[in-house]
């Protein structure tokens, strides 16, 4: 009888010890999962920025792991490594743990003229790197536009990468004020780029604010102020195709002893 009781007492431990592994598993499952998803959102949005490539790329090949528990687990120690160097690094490490938030950067915190004044460090020595006989030789038209007008090419990825960022920008916006703050900042870049003489940027610019995924947002525009309104109408006059960027080519011919950087189609 002892003997019975025995057994059916083991019974019940082994069921209980077998249900308590399946609740952990199953908690721990759920902690890894969360953890996974907010490593990839992470991740995901610190790609643009290339931040800690080897990090990121190493997380993403253990996900593809055949044993998932395996990868999971890999993952978590990753984020063990990061935790414990930052605590290592007192303040730093704070910094550095923030670096991998999904928002690390306000475009809002930065002014027009900062904006203007960065674009035209950047597409500066880009134009000036321009040889002559790429554009005569009207190079960038051919099928090896890489070789015979690579400077020409180099300049109108610039304008893609500005235009692409402009847009992004806006559309990443969560509310419809800020949405419009973004906007107006960009219509205000757009104005001191003019400013500036960077004509290639302005258009840029200008082209963004035009192309089908932020023109079709009427809520935004009309939350734009009067001047604001005003500013881009005036850009949008001086930038348009019409006659053959005819009042383009008149401003630029006004400026005829001014440096600027005139726009390459």
């Amino acid at each position: 009888m002892l003997k019975g009781m025995l057994g059916k007492l083991d019974g019940r431990r082994e069921q209980f010890r077998q249900q308590q592994i399946a609740w952990t598993g199953e908690t721990l499952g759920l902690h890894y999962a969360h953890l996974t998803h907010k490593l990839v959102v992470g991740f995901a949005a610190a790609e643009d920025n290339e931040r800690s490539p080897t990090l990121r790329v190493d997380v993403v090949g253990k996900m593809d792991l055949p044993n998932g528990q395996s990868g999971i687990t890999t993952i978590a120690a990753s984020v063990s490594e990061i935790n414990s160097s930052a605590e290592y690094l007192g303040d730093k490490g704070s910094e550095l743990k923030k670096s991998f938030d999904a928002v690390v950067f306000d475009v809002l915190k930065v002014t027009p003229e900062e904006y203007a004044g960065q674009i035209t460090l950047m597409d500066t020595p880009v134009f000036k790197a321009i040889q002559p006989d790429e554009l005569s030789s009207c190079g960038w038209n051919k099928k090896e536009k890489h070789s015979s007008a690579p400077n020409v090419v180099a300049f109108t990825r610039r304008f893609n990468q500005t235009s692409f960022w402009v847009v992004r920008e806006i559309l990443h916006a969560q509310t419809l004020k800020i949405r419009a703050e973004v906007l107006s900042l960009y219509i205000r870049t757009a104005k001191k780029l003019c400013d500036m003489n960077n004509l290639h940027a302005v258009m840029a610019v200008v082209s963004s604010l035009q192309s089908a995924p932020i023109f079709r947002l009427t809520k935004t525009w009309a939350f734009l102020s009067r001047k604001d309104k005003a500013t881009f109408d005036r850009l949008d006059y001086l930038m348009s195709k019409e006659d053959n960027y005819k009042r383009l080519r008149d401003y630029i011919s006004s400026q005829s002893m001014v440096a600027c950087i005139p726009y390459l189609e």
